[in-house]
């Protein structure tokens, strides 16, 4: 077993677990305050493990109580399981009406509109009556989440169903969970920047500027030093990066310190030097920054660009992403000879294509860059020069390794911003997606399920060039990014989840208190649930074949 799928394992429950189960915390917490009756909350999904009985609910037992079971009242012992048809008298006791075994559908199908079911674990008995426990917390085999079951979700015929509250209440039950999501992000941010934690810091610089671009029209230039933007600290590419993204379809303003080339610099000194103050710039990120195809001639300079132009700016591309195998290559560019092949491995045959890869997993369907490179220069791993939001390519100088935690009064401020960010930054991801964004910041897997989460998370945790202290830093911003990902994605009005849930609200409060039929609305639900399940069933197919190809997150 590999490190990163134990760690995998193990980080997944560590991270998602407590945020589905304080997601359902939300649920429980505002149907017990309306007064909606709770009967299970389930840590994981079936078949169980075990459970926690709670609760203390009075039944009288009387003469004219109907035992539904083989050993009569003898069977009303601590630790029995039963279900009760009961009334409620005149004091507002539960009368036993009828005692059966607890899952028996006949004994539990027998009660009227004057009665009620009541079924739970018995906890004391005396002559006249018993205590039951009705609530369950049962502890599941599959750790993927976790859930609340309510009496009466749909149908408002039973005592304490959640069907027959108010609308706001209702809405605010089916809601409440996805609160607790956002909510998590802005306590969890703050408190990671009071943990003392090494990182990189340096300069940001700009090592490119690609012409007709947003920096190049602010007036940026190779070697500008990036000090602010839209005043966050620029310590970091990330830093940059992550200003940008949140800047989308904006300006951002950044601080700048200009480069002037040292006509005669000194040898080990810079080639820039970098007057004081420095300026004020301000820059407009694009939502659809331009794709150009890299060729040998350009025809085109609003979508082409040189193969030797292009490789000022990133050195992977070419002209060319595979060659075929041939018995005798005349065009190197797109054939390699059966003898040069096989000297890469000897699996490869007349025929087989080879892609350029950065790492090769496959060797009959993939060659390795600096390979390609040697048969031919003018193969690359992409034959286009993508352009990110800005323009540029950057950098970070006089990089130093330092051991930083904040303030209080510091870290507040800083983690609800960063808390923001992600908010902004989810909602552009999605946008990217919806308008066809090519920007690099969108780049990477557009979704994963618990498959991708449980590698990325193992990634994380058996990375062996950071200390456990940056693991866990790293691991709990992606818990509050998950977190807030969870928020949203439960809040959409599809079926079975929150947000359809309360869909159904709306539409009965829109219809002016008609309201859908029971049956109707579950068999929705059902629907939706069985679509989404065979959505994650896709994604979690998507996220095991990209681990058979060896690809990682980072």
């Amino acid at each position: 077993m590999s490190p990163t799928f134990f760690y995998g394992i193990l980080t997944f429950i560590l991270v998602l677990g407590p945020l589905v189960i304080l997601h359902e915390l939300g649920h429980y917490f505002f149907a017990r305050k309306f007064g909606v009756k709770v009967v299970e909350f389930g840590f994981g999904f079936p078949p169980k493990a075990g459970a926690i009985w709670s609760g203390r609910t009075v039944i009288r037992i009387g003469p004219n109580t109907q035992f539904d079971i083989p050993e009569g009242s003898a069977r009303l012992k601590v630790g029995s399981k039963l279900s009760f048809v009961v009334e409620t008298g005149p004091d507002g006791q539960f009368i036993a009406q009828s005692v059966g075994e607890m899952g028996d559908s006949k004994s539990e199908s027998g009660h009227s509109k004057t009665t009620q079911l009541i079924s739970g674990k018995v906890r004391e008995v005396a002559q006249d009556h018993i205590v039951i426990s009705e609530m369950q917390w049962t502890f599941n085999w599959l750790p993927l989440g976790g859930f609340v079951r309510m009496v009466g979700e749909e149908d408002p015929g039973a005592p304490g169903a959640l069907a027959s509250k108010p609308r706001w209440q209702r809405i605010i039950v089916m809601i409440a969970g996805a609160g607790v999501n956002l909510v998590i992000p802005f306590i969890l941010f703050p408190l990671i920047l009071l943990i003392p934690q090494q990182i990189s810091v340096g300069e940001v610089m700009l090592t490119n500027v690609l012409p007709g671009s947003p920096a190049q029209l602010a007036g940026l230039e190779p070697g500008d030093k990036i000090v602010v933007a839209d005043g966050r600290e620029i310590e970091h590419v990330a830093d940059l990066q992550q200003a940008v993204t949140v800047k989308l379809g904006g300006v951002s303003t950044w601080e700048v310190r200009k480069a002037i080339p040292d006509p005669f610099p000194q040898p080990g000194a810079e080639k820039y030097q970098y007057p004081d103050p420095p300026e004020i710039v301000k820059v407009s990120p694009r939502w659809k920054p331009p794709r150009r195809n890299v060729v040998d001639v350009v025809k085109d300079p609003t979508s082409e660009i040189s193969l030797a132009d292009a490789r000022l700016y990133d050195l992977a591309v070419g002209l060319s992403t595979e060659v075929k195998v041939v018995d005798l290559a005349t065009d190197t560019l797109h054939e390699i000879s059966l003898v040069d092949a096989q000297r890469l491995s000897p699996l490869i045959q007349v025929g087989d294509t080879l892609k350029v890869a950065g790492v090769v997993s496959d060797p009959r369907s993939e060659i390795l860059f600096t390979d390609a490179r040697k048969h031919d220069s003018r193969l690359g791993i992409n034959t286009y020069l993508q352009e990110g939001a800005v323009g540029v390519t950057l950098t970070t100088v006089n990089v130093e390794q330092v051991t930083r935690s904040l303030a209080p009064w510091d870290a507040v401020p800083e983690g609800l911003r960063g808390a923001y960010d992600v908010i902004v930054l989810t909602k552009n991801g999605i946008m990217g997606i919806v308008i066809g964004s090519r920007n690099p910041a969108f780049s990477g897997p557009s979704t994963v399920g618990p498959i991708g989460i449980g590698q990325l998370t193992g990634e994380v945790a058996a990375a062996e060039e950071v200390g456990i202290g940056v693991k866990i830093v790293t691991l709990a911003n992606l818990a509050g990014a998950l977190s807030f990902s969870l928020a949203v994605l439960n809040i959409l009005p599809i079926p079975a989840l929150d947000g359809g849930r309360a869909l159904f609200v709306v539409i009965e409060w829109v219809r002016r208190g008609k309201r859908i039929s029971p049956k109707r609305e579950g068999l929705v639900h059902l629907v939706g649930f069985i679509i989404l399940l065979s959505l994650i069933a896709l994604v979690s197919i998507k996220d095991i074949l990209r681990i058979f190809r060896g690809e990682s997150f980072f």
